[in-house]
C-alpha cells in the first residue's frame, strides 16, 4: 500500500495561496473568481471588494456592484451563521448544505414552536416573495408565533434560518451599511446531501488540502453530515502534513513546488485565506493570532503577507482630504524587515481605498512586542 505522500508546512502555504488566487493576481471577471474562491465574508460591506482587489488584474469595484445588482452574485447568511457573497448559482447548494445546521440550531432556541414549524415557514415564505425590510420581517414573525419569540434578533433569525433569503441591493454595494431588505430566492432548490457535496468538493477547490476538522470549521456542519458527502466525492487525494495527520484533497488540485515565490498582498477583514482553516498556521503564525484574530465581536483584523505569511496589519483613514495607510508590522526589526515590495503594493491599496485623496500618506507603526511575539 502506498504511503501518503508528506506535506511540507511551505507546501501547505503555496497550496493555499494558489487556489485563493494570492500567489499571482488573475484577469477575471468578478462573478467568476467569487465562484472560485466559494464565499466571500460580508459582514463589512468593502471587505469583498478588497478582497478581489488582492486578487484579481484589473478589479473595478463598480464590477461587483453589477453582479450584485444582476444577481449574479448574492449576499446571504450561509455558513458559520455569517453573511457571504456567493455565485448565484452555487447559492442553492450552499443553502440547503447549511440549512440542516441552520434547522438544528433553531430546534435549539425554539423547541417549542417545532410543531408548527411547518406552518409558519410556509407563511414567511409566501411573504417574502417580495422584498421586505427587516423590521417587517420581524412583524410578521412575531405575529406567526404568537409573541412567543420575544428578541427581535431572534424574531429575524427565525427566518434567515428557515428559507432561502438573499439581501436586496444596495445592501452589499461598496460601503453601503445600515437597514437592509431581503427576499426569498425562488428557483430550483437542492437536496441536502447533494448541497453538502457541492459545498464540501468547491471548499477543498479553494482551500485543500484540508482535514475534516478543517472542513467543518468553514462549514460548521456535523460530521455525520460531513462525512456521506466526503465519500460521495471518492476517490479523494491523502496527504499527510509535518505532523502527520491526514489532509483531503481533489485528485488534480494544484500542489505548488516548495520554490516558488510569493508576493506581498493586503488582506482585508475576514478574508476566507486566514479563517477557511481550524489549524491557521499554514497562513498566520501562532504568535500573530491574538493580535489578528483578537479583536471585538470577533473581528479578523486587515492584514498584510510577506512570504506567504501574515506579516503585519494595517488601517486606512482619511481626514481633510488626507488618506493615510498605517501599517504595523508583527516581524520585528523595523522597516529593514519588510520587502521593498511592500510600500508598492501599499501604495496601491490606498489608491484603491481613496483614489479623490489630495494626498496619500504611508506609516510604519513600530510594534514594541514583535520581537516576543515571533520567538
Amino acid at each position: 500500500m502506498t504511503r501518503p505522500r508528506a506535506l511540507t508546512e511551505r507546501e501547505l502555504t503555496l497550496s493555499l495561496l494558489a487556489r485563493q488566487l494570492l500567489l499571482e493576481r488573475r484577469r477575471l471577471p468578478a462573478a467568476q473568481a467569487v465562484r472560485r474562491l466559494v464565499a466571500l465574508q460580508a459582514q463589512y460591506s468593502p471587505s469583498p471588494y478588497l478582497a478581489l482587489h488582492a486578487r484579481l488584474d484589473g478589479f473595478e469595484i463598480a464590477e461587483l456592484e453589477r453582479a450584485l445588482t444582476r444577481g449574479t452574485v448574492v449576499k446571504s447568511t450561509l455558513m458559520r451563521g455569517t453573511l457571504h457573497l456567493v455565485h448565484a448559482a452555487a447559492h442553492p447548494a450552499y443553502a440547503a448544505a447549511w440549512g440542516v445546521q441552520a434547522g438544528r440550531m433553531l430546534s435549539g432556541r425554539e423547541p417549542e414552536l417545532e410543531d408548527e414549524r411547518p406552518r409558519i415557514v410556509a407563511a414567511l415564505a409566501e411573504f417574502l416573495r417580495e422584498p421586505r425590510t427587516t423590521d417587517a420581517i420581524r412583524v410578521r414573525t412575531r405575529e406567526l408565533t404568537g409573541d412567543r419569540i420575544r428578541q427581535d434578533h431572534d424574531l429575524l433569525d427565525y427566518a434567515r434560518l428557515t428559507l432561502p433569503l438573499v439581501h436586496v441591493p444596495p445592501s452589499g454595494l461598496w460601503r453601503r451599511h445600515g437597514k437592509f431588505s431581503l427576499v426569498l430566492r425562488e428557483g430550483d432548490a437542492a437536496e441536502s446531501a447533494a448541497g453538502t457535496a457541492a459545498l464540501v468538493r468547491d471548499y477543498l477547490a479553494a482551500f485543500g488540502p484540508a482535514t475534516r476538522e478543517d472542513v467543518a470549521a468553514f462549514t460548521w456542519l456535523r460530521f455525520h453530515q460531513l462525512d456521506p458527502a466526503l465519500a460521495a466525492l471518492e476517490p479523494l487525494r491523502r496527504v499527510t502534513d509535518a505532523r502527520g495527520r491526514e489532509l483531503l484533497d481533489l485528485p488534480r488540485a494544484p500542489l505548488p513546488r516548495e520554490d516558488v515565490q510569493t508576493p506581498v498582498r493586503f488582506l482585508p477583514k475576514w478574508d476566507a485565506a486566514l479563517i477557511s482553516h481550524r489549524d491557521r498556521t499554514r497562513i498566520l503564525p501562532p504568535g500573530f493570532r491574538d493580535v489578528v484574530m483578537g479583536a471585538r465581536n470577533g473581528e479578523i483584523q486587515p492584514s498584510f503577507l510577506v512570504d506567504g505569511q501574515v506579516a503585519g496589519i494595517w488601517r486606512h483613514d482619511e481626514r481633510d482630504g488626507v488618506a493615510t495607510l498605517t501599517l504595523r508590522s508583527l516581524i520585528g526589526d523595523g522597516p529593514g524587515a519588510l520587502p521593498s515590495e511592500l510600500e508598492q503594493e501599499a501604495e496601491r491599496l490606498l489608491a484603491f481605498l481613496s483614489p479623490e485623496a489630495a494626498r496619500r500618506e504611508l506609516v510604519l507603526e513600530a510594534d514594541a512586542d514583535a520581537g516576543a511575539r515571533r520567538s
